[in-house]
């Protein structure tokens, strides 16, 4: 199978939490498993991609999209406000660096690796996708609501330039809505509402372009709405959806890079 220039990161796939700490959590497991990013580990799977990067823990351990000293590195409560950990059993200074060290570090350099290796290879232009989902009882982003899907690159609705630099040309991005939208016609595609990019689409675009001057990397952060694989009231997921969605997202990967990145 022929490889594409593509990179995939999916930094809150972990589900479940290291034993060694389990005891230590005020959550239960479910509630765990809500603070992650639910069956993203199988939804990011694109066969062709040259690189996927996934987490190696889960994200209470220590955020892998977030800025190394961002104050919501390590939370304090979920995302429904619930504590997280129990009284008097929070992470240490000492263990917070060391999960740094461990996890957070590697992830960005493994993911630094990756481009190195495209561009080495001669490819004159990379896509990287930041693969997530949000839950629809979730409130994301001061109590906005996700859509079905959402492509964002710090642009406006149209993909283009605001006042933050955009990580990917409106070009790319629309194109990447529009061969979604016909593989998933039901589903609604937006561009840059409730979330613009992230911390990682962030270290692609300030970081890793610099570095590879001569090649058109386009950076495009995905997050797509869990509850239309799960419902969230008799929790079960719907392997139907969830496989449709998860090649219609890559049947657009496809198409783009087959149009744009060959």
């Amino acid at each position: 199978m022929k490889k594409h220039p593509v990179i995939i990161s999916v930094p809150h796939s972990v589900s479940e939490i290291a034993k060694k700490f389990r005891d230590r959590l005020a959550l239960s497991d479910f509630e765990i498993w809500q603070m992650s990013d639910p069956y993203t580990e199988e939804t990011c799977i694109y066969p062709q991609a040259h690189a996927i990067r996934k987490a190696k823990a889960h994200r209470i351990l220590g955020d892998l999209n977030r800025d190394r000293d961002s104050k919501d590195m390590f939370r304090k409560n979920d995302f429904y406000g619930r504590k997280i950990w129990k009284d008097e059993k929070e992470l240490s200074d000492k263990e917070k660096e060391e999960n740094l060290e461990q996890f957070w570090d590697p992830f960005r350099n493994d993911i630094r690796k990756s481009f190195k290796e495209l561009n080495d290879s001669g490819f004159k232009k990379i896509l990287f996708i930041d693969h997530h989902n949000t839950a629809i009882d979730h409130p994301a982003n001061k109590g906005q609501y996700l859509p079905p899907i959402n492509l964002g690159n710090y642009g406006n609705s149209k993909g283009e330039l605001e006042k933050t630099p955009i990580s990917s040309s409106p070009e790319i991005i629309t194109a990447f809505q529009k061969f979604i939208a016909e593989e998933l016609p039901e589903l609604t595609v937006e561009m840059n509402m409730v979330y613009k990019g992230s911390s990682l689409v962030r270290f692609v675009r300030d970081e890793i372009k610099p570095e590879f001057p001569d090649c058109e990397i386009h950076a495009i952060h995905l997050e797509y709405n869990l509850n239309f694989i799960f419902n969230p009231l008799s929790k079960k997921v719907d392997e139907t959806a969830k496989k449709r969605l998860h090649e219609g997202i890559n049947s657009g990967i496809s198409s783009l890079v087959e149009n744009y990145f060959l």
